[in-house]
């Protein structure tokens, strides 16, 4: 594992954009507070960290990694989301606890990817915490495999462009809940529906890599029952 110190590794140069906000710490997510959110704790509130982890050559190839939630968790089963979890004691900083809960969840070894930088912390005062993405990159997809099947149901490299990707026009959508729109939404095959923070996260990676946010007039999509706990 190499850290986000220094220059890129070889073959990760598409990704050259991105990398450098995540080198300097910049905000990946203008996460707006909803309509009577409670304030953030005085402390900061918890922390926490994601891993975006990026696996391939060039836009073409690349492809990154999401997980779905076990569907008998209290919160947010069956959702989609990036691995990651809330700072332990032990660990060093937020690339760890990215790295650490990674491993928990999908068995990533560390080893096997380069750190290219964290974002700037994402407030989300309705869970009193503070979310770091950490940005992660490897030539292939490293050996993967859910680890607690109470935890995450199963895996999904999702790719960036390309028919049945995060890029496809016609797998995005504009998500509404209660008559609110709630920003972007990606329909991979496969059942893979992901709305929420984690659809934020992955439109702003693709805005980052130069490719198209979705856009405001795309088709709308309410989110499904079993897809809002």
């Amino acid at each position: 594992m190499s850290s986000a110190g220094g220059g890129l590794p070889e073959g990760a140069g598409f990704l050259a954009p991105l990398a450098a906000r995540a080198r300097r710490g910049e905000v990946l997510v203008q996460n707006r507070p909803r309509r009577g959110s409670p304030p953030m704790p005085a402390d900061g509130g918890r922390r926490s960290a994601v891993l975006i982890h990026v696996a391939g050559r060039d836009l073409g190839s690349a492809r990154l990694v999401l997980e779905e939630r076990g569907h008998g968790l209290r919160s947010q089963p069956g959702q989609f989301s990036l691995p990651g979890g809330k700072r332990d004691p032990g660990d060093r900083d937020d690339v760890h606890t990215a790295l650490r809960e990674a491993r928990e969840e999908t068995g990533l070894d560390p080893a096997d990817v380069h750190v290219l930088g964290a974002f700037a912390p994402i407030p989300m005062p309705w869970r009193g915490q503070r979310v770091i993405p950490v940005l992660s990159w490897s030539t292939v997809p490293p050996p993967l495999g859910v680890q607690d099947p109470v935890e995450v149901e199963r895996l999904v490299w999702a790719p960036l462009t390309g028919p049945g990707s995060l890029g496809d026009p016609a797998l995005r959508r504009r998500g509404r809940l209660g008559g609110h729109d709630v920003g972007p939404v990606f329909e991979l095959p496969g059942d893979a529906f992901v709305w929420g923070f984690t659809a934020m996260i992955l439109e702003q990676v693709l805005a980052g890599l130069g490719l198209d946010p979705v856009p405001d007039d795309a088709p709308v999509r309410e989110i499904p029952p079993e897809r809002r706990r």
